[in-house]
């Protein structure tokens, strides 16, 4: 089992990332990431691990070595069948939802990840196709609804649910499209459905 910094160190260097970048995409401090890899935060609090997870793109699980040592973020194999809703039925969820019972999902498709708050929905339109072209498949973490910029977000806007990705100063939801799509700016409080986990191409 490898030492926590050493994780970190071998994700930033995969990613290609900075600890300073990381951190700043995790939603911590600019030095956060850094002063865990120089000892200086020698016990990190949950919610500063949660963050250096998110910065590494990366399950807590993972950064913890809790579930598997190949550095993916998952077990090995399917865990669970996540149900796909439509964007109708992710725009009516709530924090009372249950996920699993919205919408009456027909399809699933098999993740490898180990969580009772995820869905899943199939991309339509052209605005984030540099990451999710249309047809692909984005899977939700329902849970996790702290907007953390640089992360992908499922978001209500006028009433319809939303897929775009957060960014801060000033506060908008911005496309990541080969196209000409419109940034979002966000003025008022905005509901959250869930942060994108993982993106995966059509299974059929």
């Amino acid at each position: 089992m490898t030492t926590l910094t050493d994780r970190i160190r071998g994700r930033l260097k995969e990613l290609g990332k900075s600890a300073r970048r990381a951190s700043i995409d995790g939603g911590l401090t600019p030095d956060a990431i850094r002063n865990v890899l120089r000892s200086k935060s020698k016990n990190p609090r949950r919610d500063t691990l949660e963050g250096i997870a998110r910065g590494l793109e990366w399950t807590l699980e993972a950064l913890l070595e809790l579930q598997s040592n190949d550095g993916s973020g998952k077990v090995s194999g399917p865990v669970q069948d996540v149900p796909v809703i439509s964007w109708v039925a992710a725009g009516d969820l709530s924090e009372t939802n249950d996920p699993y019972a919205v919408g009456g999902a027909e399809e699933f498709i098999p993740v490898s990840y180990s969580r009772d708050t995820l869905i899943a929905l199939r991309v339509q339109g052209n605005s984030m196709n540099r990451i999710a072209p249309e047809g692909s498949t984005i899977v939700i973490d329902f849970g996790d609804r702290i907007l953390s910029s640089g992360q992908y977000y499922v978001v209500k806007h006028n009433g319809d649910a939303t897929f775009k990705r957060f960014r801060t100063e000033p506060a908008r939801l911005e496309p990541d499209s080969t196209d000409s799509y419109d940034t979002i700016f966000i003025t008022d409080e905005i509901e959250v459905v869930g942060r994108v986990i993982e993106v995966t191409r059509r299974l059929f």
